[in-house]
């Protein structure tokens, strides 16, 4: 065989397709699909755009490489690109969320104003710039594979959808922990001399990080299962896409409020110790807006 006629076979036994089939899609006849396959003969250029519209593959693969080895390398650089991506995510939501929470801390050791302001900035701007570098990569990434093979085992996705809701409810078990032991009852917990019940806040908003973290990355792994929604997400025409967009402006948005409201509070009504919580809220509205638009679709 030709490299295009083993390609050809993989293809069409990936997709559990007989030659009477692929001739039927690419109006041929079988015989014409059989030669091509035994090497005996090329498909036109016509019929070879369809072959490549058909099993979402380029024509360079299609022709000169061995598509079985180019599909398992692009599977394994799938995987790799989404773990990292949600890593990143995930760790850039996490520490915006522990901006919040070194600040509490900070306050319950009665550290100065100046030091504390400096220290939430900081830890907020390395959030953000996380979250935007691997928004960047994402991107970039999505348009050079923007369709991908479901080549995720039914056993793989089965295995992850016992252990999502384990992971859902240790989260939330993790933020009523938080409230009741350090929310609700900070000020009755024993504090070494000099200290605010802030720090007890502080440790509350640790437990919400953790369970945001949680969240955020549990959520991701089972959307990169739903290899339907990437593929339909980065059709260009695509409903999903649109949505996509209005999400990210809506949610920019909200965040931009947050950080305005955020600002005036500190520097002007001087309620820094408090105004943190715009930025829970935010998040919050967020989360709202995309379960909106998810259920729109």
């Amino acid at each position: 065989m030709s490299l295009f006629g083993d390609n050809l076979q993989f293809y069409r036994k990936r997709e559990a397709m007989t030659q009477e089939q692929l001739a039927e899609k690419l109006d041929v006849s079988r015989q014409t699909v059989s030669k091509w396959e035994a090497g005996s003969s090329y498909a036109e250029m016509d019929k070879l755009l369809q072959i490549c519209d058909l099993f979402f593959c380029d024509m360079d693969t299609l022709l000169r490489k061995d598509a079985s080895m180019s599909e398992i390398e692009d599977n394994q650089a799938h995987r790799e690109h989404m773990q990292r991506f949600r890593r990143g995510i995930t760790g850039g939501i996490v520490t915006l969320v522990l901006s919040c929470a070194a600040y509490e801390v900070m306050a319950g050791f009665r550290m100065s104003e100046m030091l504390l302001d400096t220290v939430f900035w900081v830890i907020m701007i390395i959030g953000i710039l996380i979250l935007v570098a691997n928004g960047m990569q994402d991107e970039s990434y999505r348009k050079n594979h923007p369709i991908i093979q479901d080549f995720y085992l039914k056993e793989e996705k089965e295995a992850f959808e016992k252990r999502f809701p384990v992971l859902i409810t240790t989260a939330i078990g993790l933020i009523l922990t938080g409230m009741l032991v350090f929310g609700m009852n900070g000020e009755h917990l024993p504090l070494r001399e000099g200290m605010t019940e802030d720090f007890y806040y502080g440790l509350f908003m640790v437990c919400v990080a953790a369970a945001v973290g949680i969240f955020v990355y549990s959520g991701m792994k089972k959307d990169e299962y739903d290899v339907e929604k990437y593929n339909k997400s980065n059709c260009p025409d695509s409903e999903s896409r649109k949505k996509n967009a209005m999400l990210s402006v809506w949610c920019g948005c909200i965040m931009l409020v947050a950080t305005i409201i955020f600002l005036v509070a500190g520097l002007v009504y001087n309620l820094w110790e408090t105004c943190w919580i715009v930025f829970v809220v935010g998040g919050l509205l967020c989360g709202i807006v995309s379960i909106i638009l998810k259920r729109e679709r």
